[in-house]
Formats: structure tokens, C-alpha cells, sequence
């Protein structure tokens, strides 16, 4: 396997703009390793974090509450928006409504899907547009197997990218195995799929 690395720089060439915060994860690069005393829990400060209602009801096992004490809530009901994931986790003093006061997560076994996957995220390009898109769940996953394999993506180019506000890329240089496998576990959190990204805190 040999990672098609200029393809993937071309294509993050062409999208790098929108996505100012974020860089493109390459193999070779310093892999991610949780950073506890590093961390000032930017991402649970900083996002809105949406989520489905297998995960809402993950939560809402957890905790024993009821889901408008951890949902963005009005006049006592969660807001369902007319999304794939609908609803999203309630914010408490600028900040995810689990962050403690020790800024670890009072739900890290149950948290969604968003949380396992950061500080990654895959984005994908047009191939023959060069443009941002997002294509099915099924033309995404080809794409995906196509690069994890070292082989040319018809129609999308998956590109595996990391948020910049993380103090956690710290690690050894990943290995094209070891990059091919965050690639298709990041991607199957954003489909729902199983697969965990986000290393444990100590």
C-alpha cells in the first residue's frame, strides 16, 4: 500500500480556505495522543454539538435525566430540528453542558459521536470539480477504501483532517497503516458507524 499523498495535497489546495482552523493529516505526521494537563477543553467550549436520537437516549440512560436538563431545550422540550441528527447537547455557561470543573467530560463513555471523533474530521473534494461536496454514504465509503487502500477514488477524494485548537499531536509519526485506519474510523463516526478515535483520558 503507498498512500497517494500528492493527490491528497492537491485536493486540500483546493479546499484549505474553508476550512481555516483545520489541517490536512497526512501519513508521517505526529499521531494523536490526549494531552489532560494540556488541554484547556477548547472543543467543549468552542462547539455546538449535534447529535441523533439513538445518542440522545445513549445519554439519557447514562444519566438518568430526563433530556432537557443535556438538550438545547425550550419551554421544557428538547428542540428537534429538521436534521439527520436533530437534536443538540445543551451548553451551560459557554460550555458543553457535561464539561466538569476539572475539564473532563462527566459522560466520556456515552458522549456522541462528534466528541469520539475529534480533532479529526473527513471532508471530501470533487474530483473532477475540485470543490468541497458530500457525497453518499456509500459513494463515501468507496472513496474512503479506494485512498485507505493506496488506490485512486472515483468521483470523491476523502481528505482526513485535524483541528488546530488540539494540544494533542504530540505523538510518533503515524504509519500509512495506522493513517489508512484513522481515516475509515473517523469516517465511520461521521456515518454512525462503529469505530473510536478520541484516545481515553487518564
Amino acid at each position: 500500500m503507498a498512500i497517494r499523498r500528492a493527490e491528497l495535497e492537491a485536493a486540500w489546495a483546493q479546499v484549505r480556505e474553508r476550512y481555516g482552523s483545520y489541517r490536512l493529516v497526512l501519513p508521517g505526521d505526529p499521531g494523536f495522543l490526549c494531552q489532560p494537563h494540556e488541554c484547556d477543553a477548547y472543543c467543549c467550549r468552542a462547539f455546538n454539538v449535534s447529535l441523533d436520537g439513538e445518542e440522545a437516549e445513549r445519554l439519557r440512560t447514562a444519566t438518568g435525566w430526563p433530556g432537557d436538563r443535556f438538550l438545547e431545550s425550550e419551554d421544557g422540550e428538547p428542540i428537534a430540528l429538521p436534521l439527520a441528527a436533530p437534536f443538540v447537547l445543551g451548553r451551560r455557561e459557554g460550555h458543553c453542558v457535561f464539561l466538569t470543573e476539572e475539564l473532563t467530560c462527566e459522560q466520556y463513555d456515552a458522549r456522541p459521536h462528534p466528541c469520539r471523533s475529534y480533532p479529526h474530521q473527513v471532508v471530501f473534494v470533487e474530483t473532477g470539480s475540485g470543490r468541497a461536496a458530500q457525497p453518499s454514504a456509500e459513494a463515501g465509503r468507496r472513496a474512503v477504501e479506494a485512498v485507505a487502500a493506496g488506490r485512486t477514488a472515483e468521483g470523491f477524494l476523502p481528505l482526513l483532517l485535524r483541528h488546530d485548537q488540539c494540544p494533542g499531536f504530540t505523538g510518533p509519526p503515524s504509519t500509512e497503516k495506522a493513517w489508512a485506519g484513522l481515516l475509515r474510523d473517523t469516517y465511520a463516526l461521521s456515518r454512525r458507524g462503529p469505530g473510536e478515535v478520541v484516545s481515553s483520558p487518564p
